[in-house]
């Protein structure tokens, strides 16, 4: 049993490791540098244990402490906290499953360092409702063939999380990552996160032992979860505004020259110059409360799973990403207006920044999120996560 009091030991031991992120995101970004030894050092100082109960050897962090961590992350370098997204949400999902082999193992596994990697889209296919992944039984286990993309942090795995449905219901198939008839290929093509490794996985005859299906079977959590996995993606965002904020104050004070135009020679004491920093570091502060706040949503979710704390996770996490997919956007594009012309040149690496925050905002569009939130206003209409929107649809068919 891991006491409470480690818990501090264990966010030094990451801000430790945290600190030196940065270094070299840039060319690792440009020369496609996967950064494998930069996530097993995060795993060894114990970022995917935060989660994990203490029981099971965990930190036994709240969702709040999590979200600060991967903005600190995310700041130094966006791709490695979106990696987290995968795993950070099994250990989510297994927290809150009944006990047995998966639960206690995987959890223990976890907590010992051990990374979980998603296999859930499908790119040939019209919705979640269509995939073409099958699990079927073959005497004592079952066998799962198929072919998924988006599968972010899955390269770097120990453990996936494929989903599929089966006679009508989704089920998460949880398959070591390298047993036999598994393909992990980097073909994401992305002009941003390019390290993700959010490309193709492949399942051919692999084994899967019963005791490892997780069913999807309770809308509360499925409502929870669709607003945790989009808090991930929000950290990220208000990371990577930071990481703008950052290298703006950066640029500004190694800048030696001015604009013909400006109120001064130099640079760091022009009153324009120090006005655009500042606005991308305001919105860098307002990117992270929002992320905070909705952490404090989802702490409260899980201390009282009701129904009307995971209908306010929905509604403050599809907040949350309408707003920092406006700030990382405006932040990202402003920050070169603190710059001369040498900003833009590919050496300095600052295109990232707005390319990253586009590539995180494309992935749950925040149009749709505004039209939820807009719906639920001047309607009344309960947000509904999309698991829990399929499987109505199938109801009523049925």
């Amino acid at each position: 049993m891991v006491s409470a009091d480690d818990l501090p030991a264990r966010l030094e031991r990451l801000a430790e490791v945290v600190s030196g992120l940065s270094a070299g995101a840039a060319e690792r970004d440009a020369r496609h540098i996967l950064p494998t030894r930069h996530l097993s050092d995060l795993l060894a100082a114990g970022v995917g244990a935060l989660r994990v109960p203490p029981e099971f050897g965990g930190a036994g962090a709240e969702v709040s402490v999590l979200a600060r961590v991967l903005i600190d992350i995310a700041a130094a370098d966006s791709n490695l906290a979106q990696v987290l997204r995968g795993h950070s949400g099994l250990v989510e999902i297994l927290c809150q499953a009944a006990p047995g082999p998966a639960r206690d193992s995987l959890l223990r596994a976890a907590a010992g360092g051990a990374f979980f990697g998603p296999a859930g889209t499908e790119t040939n296919t019209s919705s979640l409702n269509s995939l073409s992944a099958t699990l079927e039984h073959a005497g004592d286990h079952y066998l799962l063939n198929g072919r998924k993309f988006y599968t972010t942090g899955s390269l770097y795995a120990d453990w996936l999380n494929v989903l599929v449905v089966v006679d009508g219901e989704f089920v998460s198939a949880l398959v070591p990552r390298h047993c036999a008839g598994v393909t992990i290929v980097d073909d994401w093509d992305g002009f941003g996160q390019r390290l993700t490794a959010s490309g193709t996985a492949v399942f051919e005859d692999v084994w899967v032992d019963p005791d490892y299906l997780l069913h999807h079977r309770n809308p509360l959590l499925n409502d929870y979860m669709e607003a945790f996995y989009q808090f991930v993606l929000s950290a990220v965002q208000a990371g990577i505004v930071q990481a703008g904020a950052n290298d703006a104050a950066a640029l500004v004070r190694s800048r030696t020259r001015s604009y013909p135009l400006a109120s001064t020679p130099e640079p760091a004491q022009d009153p324009q110059v120090l006005q655009i920093a500042g606005e991308v570091a305001a919105k860098a502060y307002t990117a992270r409360a929002t992320v905070l706040l909705l952490a404090r949503t989802l702490d409260e979710f899980a201390a009282d799973p009701a129904p009307h704390r995971a209908e306010q996770a929905l509604l403050d996490s599809a907040a949350t990403q309408v707003t920092n997919t406006d700030l990382a956007g405006a932040a990202t594009w402003r920050l070169f207006d603190a710059g001369s012309a040498t900003a833009v040149r590919a050496a300095a690496g600052l295109d990232r920044h707005w390319r990253n925050a586009r590539t995180i905002s494309s992935h749950n569009p925040a149009a749709y999120k505004a039209a939820l939130i807009g719906d639920h206003t001047v309607n009344g209409t309960a947000p509904r996560s999309y698991l829990n929107s399929l499987a109505a649809e199938r109801a009523d068919r049925t």
